[in-house]
Order: C-alpha cells, then structure tokens, then sequence
C-alpha cells in the first residue's frame, strides 16, 4: 500500500513574500493525557531527532491583522539558533529551509495548517524582482 504524504514542501518565499522574524525557541514537548507522566521533548516521526518550535512573526502588515504569529517546528539534534539581529530591531529575520506544509481540519471544520522546517537561516539579501513595468520601460528606451 502506497504511503500519502502528509508534509507538503513549499517555497518559503511563496508562503512568507515579505518574510519573517523569530520571537523564540523552545523545545516542543510530547503531548500525553497522563498529567503524572514525566514531560520529554518531542522526536519527529519521519528522523527520529528532536523538535525545537520557532515562534516567529509574519512581517506583511495585511497578516498581522489576522495573527501574524505562527509557529515552525523545526527537528534538528540541537536547539536552533535564530540569525543574528540586525540595526538593533528586536526581532531576527529569518528564512526557514525545506519548509513544508500540512493541512488539517481546525476549529469550525476550517481548513489549518501547521509548518515543518529543517532549520533557519538569515535572509538572502539581493536585488527584489523587478516591477513587470520596469522591464518594459528600460526596452523601450533602449
């Protein structure tokens, strides 16, 4: 029998286009209904290694009218370690590598989601696409 995958990959420039920023790390603890039952740090079913979740923050203002905070779990052998700050904003910004997606059925049979990473880096910084416009204007004066 054939597995279906449950993770879908997506590009994190085509989820996050303006990008994002980390709030925090903290490991992600297994859930168990027994409250006497020791905590343990969750394992990630596909690797085997542990999941840390990111707390990050949606950097489109239109998001952030909706809960721009969203959370990644992110399953790596050691904590996470956001990129460094930069110009004294308080928060990192950050591009999450190999991120996926998986749909589930939330509150009010609503169509959720929930995000999977295999780690963080800093933005890549470069030249913005173009304005489809620009494009057009530089031929013509050519």
């Amino acid at each position: 029998m054939p597995v279906i995958p449950t993770r879908f990959p997506v590009r994190f420039g085509d989820v996050f286009p303006l990008g994002c920023f980390v709030l925090g790390v903290e490991p992600s603890m297994e859930f168990n209904e027994d409250s006497r039952a020791p905590k343990r740090q969750e394992r990630d079913k596909e690797t085997n290694m542990l999941v840390w979740t990111v707390r990050a923050l949606d950097a489109n203002e239109e998001a952030a009218r909706f809960g721009a905070e969203f959370k990644v779990k992110v399953a790596a052998e050691v904590q996470p370690v956001p990129p460094a700050k930069m110009n004294g904003f308080p928060y990192a910004a950050a591009e999450f590598e190999n991120l996926t997606i998986t749909p589930y059925a939330g509150r009010n049979n609503r169509i959720a989601y929930s995000f999977r990473a295999s780690g963080m880096r800093a933005p890549h910084v470069g030249r913005a696409k173009p304005d489809p416009g620009e494009a057009a204007t530089k031929s013509a004066a050519a």
